[in-house]
């Protein structure tokens, strides 16, 4: 079996969206969310959703003003790999979403726009 390929830049990278993701950290989330950003998520029965950014950002948003406390930032990192001008990412996350731990597996791709790494397409399975 292969050993595993984890980029460090975009686990680096990664790792900050999680922790800024989860203390709803909008500013940096705006920033780092492309403008075109497609959010696909599939939960447990294979239904697909398609979110924009501002989709998610109004996700992100609610979460803040709500007061909810910050989500959890457990990752598990099992890919990650990089050109210089793209990066993608798989890990699995553990949440809490309505009031059940769940487990997350998530795929990222990142794009270097004017020397700045942005997501421009991120997938979520729910478990």
């Amino acid at each position: 079996m292969k050993e595993k390929t984890i980029d460090a830049e975009i686990k680096k990278l990664t790792q900050e969206l999680i922790d800024n993701g989860t203390k709803f950290n909008l500013k940096y989330l705006d920033n780092i969310y492309h403008k075109d950003l497609k959010f696909i998520r599939i939960d447990k029965e294979n239904n697909i959703s398609a979110l924009t950014k501002k989709d998610n950002m109004d996700f992100f948003a609610s979460l803040k003003n709500s007061g909810a406390e910050p989500l959890n930032n457990y990752a598990e990192f099992h890919y990650a790999d990089n050109d210089g001008e793209n990066g993608f990412i798989i890990l699995t996350r553990k949440m809490k979403q309505m009031e059940t731990e769940q487990e997350f597996l998530f795929n990222i791709n990142w794009k270097k726009i004017d020397d700045e790494w942005k997501i421009v397409r991120e997938t979520v399975i729910v478990k």
